[in-house]
């Protein structure tokens, strides 16, 4: 018998979802997909530099989906996650997204999986979170972004969240963030267009020198 979690059930189950009537069989996944549930839009239209966010609802998504054959989305949240710089409004943040989520992927059965947020770098805050999302919400994994308020994956002070999701064998998303290290270094050009996939090598380098120091 060959051993797996059930998300691998889950996944295996949207590969042969249903075609749509008049449609040919939808059998993509789309593990880069994001979602903007309204408490997100509020917090980063507070805080986001480069305007507002794009629109996006449920139907939007669907739509979008049906056009490009993909059976079902595991959405996460657009950078900057949920840290706020508060870890009380932050983990406030973290629960109302991963409610939405939630509730998300059972108003549209087969369509939907979500990486639930975590208010990282608030460890103890990011550990409940995790116990609730996996347990209660059954999210299909966990999403991080490459680095929090200057620290990457790597860092020691994240040790404990690492060993929660190894001891679960969760499924872990990672998508670059504007570091605060390098906004504004090129004249002209936006931190977004170099800085996303500098930030996502900083943080592999992060953890691969950090498994090395152990």
């Amino acid at each position: 018998m060959r051993p797996g979690p059930s998300r691998r059930d889950f996944i295996a189950t949207a590969l042969s979802a249903a075609a749509l009537p008049g449609q040919v069989k939808a059998q993509r996944i789309d593990f880069h997909h994001h979602f903007l549930p309204p408490k997100h839009i509020e917090a980063i239209l507070a805080q986001r530099e480069s305007g507002a966010p794009p629109k996006w609802s449920p139907d939007l998504s669907l739509e979008e989906m049906d056009k490009n054959g993909v059976a079902t989305a595991i959405a996460s949240l657009v950078q900057p996650g949920v840290w706020l710089g508060d870890v009380q409004k932050s983990r406030s943040l973290a629960r109302d997204c991963n409610d939405y989520g939630a509730k998300m992927v059972s108003d549209h059965r087969g369509r939907f999986g979500f990486f639930a947020a975590v208010p990282l770098p608030d460890v103890e805050g990011s550990l409940r979170e995790i116990e609730y999302a996996l347990d209660t919400l059954k999210a299909d994994g966990i999403g991080l972004m490459t680095s929090f308020d200057g620290k990457y994956l790597g860092d020691p002070a994240f040790t404990p969240v690492f060993e929660e999701l190894n001891r679960r064998k969760a499924i872990v998303y990672t998508h670059p963030t504007q570091p605060q290290c390098c906004v504004g270094l090129v004249k002209g050009v936006p931190a977004s267009s170099i800085e996303y996939a500098t930030d996502s090598t900083r943080t592999i380098a992060s953890l691969l020198f950090s498994w090395n120091r152990h």
